[in-house]
């Protein structure tokens, strides 16, 4: 056979009919890609499909556990010996895929599509993904060993979430397992490889299937493969603005494919990140059974996050009658409970399902764009919005301190009346203490003239003087000599008297007058000893009096000191008092001012902010009417857009008419080729609306599976037009 457009290979046959016709999966667009015996082999290999659906006892995928050398998920199953020979033929046709990679990714890219969407051998898994996503080639993987020796801020969180990964599996079940560990090192490494990201948990997930089928270097390569080159690193970021993008791109599918199921969740308001989010985080690794993940993921490798929407709507689709009968509680338990377990038997059905979904990826780039500009505009209306709300926070901030000044300012107009009010009695006090003052001062006046009076008198006395002492001290003299005479001349008349009677010896009588002058003399000698005596008394009162005055003029002069020290403090103080009160009334007249000037500025500053106030609300008025206005705009131009991508359809079907009167039946491929585009025109009926913008490439015909079919069959014809 030299040519594709075989009955066992056309796309009414088994392999184009296996996958639901999809236009992109049809190898029909080479003819001379494949040998005889490879044509020979598929054949087989779809008649052996078609016994396995209709077989009810199909096959089951058992999970085993994984050997450090890289050996895949270990399955058992009960298989006759048809199915037998078809394994051996699938192990010679994969072995053929491998050794001659290259030429099959190159010129086979349509049946390797086809091979993969049928599912990948589980002992070739791990040489196939590392080859579709050209794992050898990372740089890094050779950096894996010293990664490992560094450590990362995310040791930590990765920690917590490895006993959440997979618990019922027995590779990475109990702690510190072999499984556990490996994928603790995996993650390490890539959170520091990619400092950005770091680590999110939705990525163990993936990790660990990739363990289940490599060794940690090459799970390691894959993953940083996966990161880079299929988007999933943005999905991951902090921001997650790339899941946002799929769920914006999951909900125009859904209202455009189911619009009643749409309507539904719209009015029980289940959002469509209630369910998709981990269906775009994870790749349904935590929504089915692993055989069934597995198949899904083998098309991921292949055809990125393609797989993810169609998959999603399949499921949607094939649940949608059980869904709108359910409220918000009641779908949220159908989807965990119900739809991961629909199609653990018969994975084939799901993916038949998923490659019979409508999925244009020109409107996915359309839609990108959409969401980008979309995302950008909010972003300027938040930057707007923030920068109004900072202003307007500004504004009462500044309100706040107006009225705080205000506040403040009516608080010292009352401290300042209160001051006012203490200064006033202040100064009262001061005047009562300035004339208490002054009184003292004219009663220390008054006792100092008086005491200069008396000093005056005491002065002006004559008994006083100095001479009147010295006349005293003389008269004490003389009255001492007197005593002292009259004392020597007594004892001469004893000594007389004795002498005498020592000579008369007793017998002569005393004469009266001898006796007489013996007893005046006596008496003289008492009298002058009485007059001594009271010189005596008196030298000492005149002592007394003497020093009694001098003590008095002493503190007569210290009592005029003090007054007078007390007349300089009372004066100084009176000045002080004096001169305070100026100050105060000083004070008094600035704070009215003060006061004044203060209350003048709060106005114009509330004028200011009442004015500043007006104008944001004003700007705010006229954002809002430039967002109205460019909104009505949008729906204006979409709907000069519908009338433009209708005016190009009506075009595109007219060119596809004239196209096959012009193909004839010259050849048995150019048979298969005109039925291909009859397929094609069957399917482009229902086809999505191009964007204006855009032109059709050659052989774009807007089909919803796989895209450039028509561009690979019309070189073919050219030549047999003529």
């Amino acid at each position: 056979m030299a040519a594709l457009g075989s009955p066992e290979a056309a796309p009414g046959g088994p392999l184009g009919g296996s996958l639901g016709g999809s236009p992109g999966g049809s190898p029909g667009a080479e003819p001379d890609a494949l040998s005889p015996d490879e044509l020979q082999l598929l054949a087989k290999l779809e008649e052996q499909n078609r016994l396995l659906e209709a077989d009810s006892k199909s096959l089951r995928s058992v999970n085993g556990s994984r050997r450090n050398s890289g050996s895949s998920l270990v399955s058992s199953s009960s298989a006759s010996s048809n199915l037998g020979h078809l394994e051996e033929d699938t192990w010679i046709l994969w072995g053929r895929i491998v050794n001659e990679w290259d030429e099959w990714r190159k010129k086979k890219e349509k049946l390797l599509k086809e091979l993969i969407r049928k599912g990948i051998p589980h002992h070739f898994r791990a040489i196939v993904w590392q080859l579709l996503c050209s794992a050898a080639e990372l740089p890094l993987k050779a950096q894996y060993s010293e990664l490992l020796r560094r450590s990362s801020p995310c040791e930590r969180l990765i920690r917590r979430d490895i006993a959440r990964t997979y618990p019922e599996h027995d590779f990475f079940k109990g702690q510190d397992s072999l499984g556990q560990e490996v994928l603790f090192n995996v993650m390490k490494a890539y959170s520091l490889v990619d400092r950005e990201v770091g680590y999110c948990q939705g990525s163990a997930f993936i990790v660990g299937l990739l363990l289940m089928q490599m060794p940690e270097e090459e799970a390691f390569s894959v993953f940083v493969r996966l990161m880079q080159e299929y988007r999933l690193r943005e999905l991951f970021k902090p921001s997650m603005a790339e899941l946002g993008l799929c769920i914006y791109q999951f909900e125009f599918l859904l209202q455009e494919q189911l619009p009643e199921l749409n309507v539904h969740f719209r009015s029980q308001s289940f959002l469509t990140s209630m369910y998709a989010s981990s269906w775009f985080l994870t790749l349904f690794l935590t929504t089915f059974p692993l055989p069934v993940a597995t198949r899904v993921f083998d098309i991921f490798m292949y055809e990125g996050l393609e797989i993810v929407f169609r998959v999603g709507m399949a499921l949607l689709q094939f649940n949608q009658a059980e869904l709108v009968q359910l409220d918000m509680e009641g779908m949220s338990q159908y989807f965990q409970k119900v739809i991961p377990h629909q199609f653990d038997s018969c994975p084939d059905q799901l993916i038949l399902r998923a490659c019979q979904v409508k999925y244009n990826p020109r409107k996915m780039k359309r839609l990108e764009k959409e969401y980008a500009a979309l995302k950008s505009k909010e972003m300027e209306e938040q930057i707007e919005i923030k920068r109004l709300r900072s202003e307007n926070r500004l504004l009462k901030q500044r309100i706040e301190t107006l009225e705080k000044e205000s506040a403040a300012l009516a608080d010292r107009l009352i401290q300042g009346q209160v001051t006012r009010a203490q200064e006033a009695e202040e100064n009262d006090v001061i005047r009562r203490e300035l004339a208490l003052v002054r009184q003292r001062c004219s009663s220390a006046t008054e006792s100092l003239r008086r005491a200069q009076s008396t000093i005056r008198e005491l002065q002006g006395n004559p008994r006083l003087s100095e001479e009147f002492v010295a006349h005293l001290e003389t008269e004490l003299e003389r009255s001492r000599l007197r005593e002292s005479e009259t004392l020597g001349a007594l004892k001469e008349m004893q000594d007389k008297v004795l002498d005498m009677e020592k000579v008369c010896g007793g017998r002569w009588k005393e004469p009266r007058g001898l006796h007489g002058a013996v007893l005046g003399a006596q008496l003289r000698e008492s009298q002058a000893q009485a007059e001594l005596r009271a010189l005596r008394q008196r030298v000492l009162h005149l002592e007394t009096q003497g020093r009694i005055q001098q003590s008095v003029l002493g503190r007569a002069e210290q009592a005029c000191a003090g007054l007078r020290e007390q007349l300089r403090a009372a004066a100084a103080q009176s000045q002080g008092l004096q001169a305070q009160l100026s100050e105060s009334h000083r004070k008094h007249h600035e704070a009215q001012c003060k006061s004044k000037e203060e209350v003048m500025a709060v106005r114009l500053r509330e004028a200011d902010s009442m004015a500043a106030l007006a104008e944001m609300r004003q700007r705010v008025a006229e954002l809002e009417i430039q967002r109205e206005e460019g909104r009505l705009q949008g729906q204006l131009e979409h709907s000069d857009t519908a009338r433009y991508i209708r005016h190009l359809q009506g075009h595109i079907r007219r060119l596809k008419a004239e196209v096959r009167l012009l193909r004839g039946p010259l050849s048995f491929g150019a048979v298969a080729l005109g039925t291909r585009l009859g397929d094609e025109d069957s399917l482009g009926s229902s086809d999505e609306e191009l964007p204006p913008p855009f032109a059709l490439a050659p052989g774009d015909t807007g089909d919803t599976g796989d895209t450039g079919d028509s561009s690979d069959s019309e070189p073919e014809v050219a030549p047999t037009a003529p």
